[in-house]
This record gives structure tokens, C-alpha cells and sequence, in this order.
């Protein structure tokens, strides 16, 4: 996938989560294969989303963003963590505790299949061109 594609459906996954005012912490991850390897979730993404699902986050805003913000800092308790996995056909949002059992199991990677099984939420997604799933 691309980086544009990658930033395009980033963009579609939190216009989704604005309008559906649904919450928590999300690590987005694009494949286009059946497939996601665990090797792909860095392990500060691990410890991160383990982290704000149990103690939340707080969070100081960078000074060196030349963007407005709303404010300095920000202070969030603890919400639901996901690996938000997008598959051709969607956004299987997959509970960190799911994903770091499947590991502790010995699994090296989620299937679509399992994923569908185990999804707290799939947000399915309409195809408009071929180029949208395709490798280059």
C-alpha cells in the first residue's frame, strides 16, 4: 500500500470515529494481504496501548507544531486500546489484550478470519477503485 492510500484511509478511520463519537486508543495498521504478522506492532505500541487501556494517558502538547491546539496538555482516563487492522474490506478494531494473548500463545500473526471472530468493532469500507487495496 501506499502512503498516500496509507494516509487516506487513516484519514477515513478518524472521520469515522469523529462521527460515531466512538473512544479509546487506537494503533492503525494497513495490510493487504489475509493476513497482519504480529512482527509489524512495535513493541512500544505493545507497551503503549497496554499502558492507556490501564492508567490512561497524559500528554503535553508540542510548541513546536505550528498548528493551533485546543490546549497544553491533555489528560484522558483509561479507555479501551485497540490494534485497529485495516483489511481490504474494513477496520477490525482488536482488543490489545486479545492480540498480546494470541502472542503469549505463541501466534506470530491474525488472520482476517480471526480477526472477524474476535473484533470488538468491523467497520466495513466500500471499494471505489482497484488501486485502493493493491500493493505497489
Amino acid at each position: 500500500m501506499t502512503h498516500k492510500n496509507e494516509a487516506r484511509w487513516t484519514t477515513v478511520f478518524n472521520q469515522y470515529l469523529r462521527e460515531k463519537k466512538l473512544y479509546g486508543f487506537c494503533e492503525l495498521k494497513h495490510t493487504v494481504l489475509e493476513y497482519l504478522p504480529f512482527s509489524k506492532i512495535e513493541a512500544v505500541q505493545y507497551d503503549g496501548l497496554q499502558a492507556t487501556a490501564k492508567s490512561g494517558l497524559v500528554w503535553k502538547l508540542s510548541d513546536q507544531d505550528m498548528r493551533e491546539k485546543p490546549c497544553d496538555t491533555l489528560s484522558i482516563p483509561p479507555l479501551p486500546s485497540y490494534v485497529v487492522i485495516k483489511f481490504i474490506d474494513g477496520f477490525y478494531l482488536i482488543d490489545i489484550t486479545d492480540i498480546v494473548k494470541m502472542r503469549e500463545d505463541g501466534e506470530i500473526a491474525i488472520s482476517r478470519s480471526k480477526a472477524e471472530q474476535i473484533a470488538k468493532k468491523i467497520i466495513k469500507v466500500e471499494l471505489k477503485k482497484k488501486k485502493d487495496y493493491e500493493e505497489e
